[in-house]
């Protein structure tokens, strides 16, 4: 039997192999996608974006979080006990099935055929699909082949995963309960997440970071405010922990460090690294290079070794965001098209979904002391911010880094709540090379979170002119 031939075949419905589905169908090609999982999103739908970030808004609304700041009597009733990971799992699983619903919709409305199944490559043409449910290989033929099949938690063999007492960021949503202390190893985006999270449902937090701060590319002004508003005051924070050795003792996670000193919980989540999803795929037999952490070698077009081959998203390494993996995947379709309008954005804001969350875009205090500019800060606290008092989120600032000489806003970081959504006037500000005077000078709704703008560029112009410049 001849192999079936598609235009474009995408391996992987994470953000980055969907926008380049959609893309690729757009442009009236035949496309076919391809997902091992039994559930469509990848990484981001099921274990990873989603089902975090679902889970810290379930929290914050289930424990009444933000509500200790408003009602302060009522505080006695808002117990995060009452709160059960039954309850927490339910809500995780709407939004995935709703999410998964969404993807079959699209895929159906834009005509993109869809075989589950596991892939591999016969040649850099051809791939033969092990289709869940049917015993009979499926073999097909791509003029295009996008991989975009993510990236996995990086487990050491010699640390004894049971999905109870260890855990990663897969096993950590099956708990059967809440656990009272856990141990956290690992301080970058997933590590700190998660412990605000639970910190927030009552856990006693220990985090364990390697390096001497955590979330070592935010600015550190930012990061401190993070450790000194670590929800409830549950997570004790210790940096350059060094080597360790992990086992189970008595039903608890035990770590002992290099030191002596030995930690113990209910549970210990590993969080130290991710590696590229691309075993079992047999790029051997399509001459596609990987580096020496299996992520997929591509060039500016998204192109790998192989011209007609393209990997996009985690599979290829940083920044390994679902924001920046949808643009990846779009402009692997255009350039397979030689339809490419534009390239990868030379700045694009990062989110972090701590409590309270933190975003930025552009350059840190740090960065600029390196480059050496001349340049000011201007703040804002949230708690002379009249939305903040409001809202019951007064814990937080906004930070931009202003040049001296030109008032060109160099980059703005925030800590506190509604990050993530003020950091999109930033980007717009920063990526049109725009002055304070944007604004100074132009009026915002009051009261909002995106006041704090505005107040910080008075606060950088005053400093300005008072010649107060570092």
């Amino acid at each position: 039997m001849n192999p079936e031939k598609y235009d474009f075949i995408i391996i992987g419905t994470g953000p980055a192999g969907f926008s380049a589905a959609m893309t690729a169908a757009k442009c009236r090609r035949r496309v076919l996608v391809l997902e091992k999982e039994g559930s469509l999103g990848g990484v981001c739908v099921n274990t990873g974006t989603f089902p975090s970030k679902t889970l810290r808004e379930a929290v914050l609304h289930l424990t009444g979080h933000l509500k200790r700041q408003i009602f302060e009597e009522d505080s006695c009733n808002l117990d995060a006990r009452d709160v059960s990971m039954d309850k927490l799992k339910r809500r995780l699983q709407n939004v995935r099935l709703q999410e998964h619903a969404i993807i079959d919709r699209q895929f159906e409305r834009n005509g993109v055929d869809l075989v589950r199944g596991v892939a591999q490559f016969l040649d850099d043409h051809t791939i033969q699909v092990e289709r869940v449910g049917n015993p009979e290989p499926l073999i097909v033929q791509g003029d295009f082949i996008i991989i975009a099949t993510g990236s996995r938690p990086r487990n050491p063999p010699e640390i004894p995963f049971d999905g109870r007492l260890i855990v990663d960021s897969r096993s950590i949503l099956d708990m059967d309960s809440i656990p009272a202390s856990m141990i956290i190893l690992g301080g970058g985006v997933i590590g700190s997440e998660y412990a605000t999270i639970f910190a927030a449902l009552g856990v006693k937090v220990i985090l364990l970071d390697k390096g001497s701060r955590l979330l070592k590319f935010i600015d550190k002004e930012i990061t401190d405010q993070l450790q000194e508003h670590f929800p409830n005051g549950n997570v004790e924070c210790i940096h350059d922990c060094g080597d360790f050795n992990i086992c189970i003792e008595d039903d608890q996670a035990c770590i002992t460090m290099d030191d002596g000193k030995v930690f113990k919980a209910d549970t210990l989540f590993f969080a130290l690294g991710r590696e590229a999803n691309v075993k079992g795929l047999k790029l051997e037999n399509t001459g596609v290079q990987v580096n020496d952490r299996h992520y997929i070698t591509v060039n500016d077009l998204y192109q790998t070794s192989v011209d007609h081959i393209f990997a996009v998203g985690d599979v290829v390494g940083w920044p390994s965001l679902a924001a920046t993996s949808i643009i990846q995947g779009r402009l692997a379709a255009l350039n397979a098209l030689q339809k490419r309008s534009e390239g990868f954005p030379r700045i694009f804001p990062v989110g972090i979904y701590t409590i309270p969350e933190i975003s930025y875009v552009g350059m840190t205090e740090e960065e600029a002391i390196e480059q050496k500019f001349k340049y000011v800060v201007g703040r804002c606290s949230y708690e002379e911010l009249p939305r903040g008092q409001i809202s019951g989120e007064s814990e937080g600032m906004l930070k931009m880094i202003v040049h001296a000489d030109t008032r060109e806003i160099l980059g703005v970081h925030i800590f506190g709540g509604g990050a993530t959504e003020i950091v999109h006037i930033a980007l717009m500000a920063l990526c049109h090379n725009a002055k304070i005077d944007l604004f100074v000078e132009n009026i915002f709704n009051y009261p909002t979170y995106s006041e704090s703008l505005k107040i910080a560029a008075l606060s950088a112009l005053n400093k300005i002119e008072h010649d107060q410049c570092r």
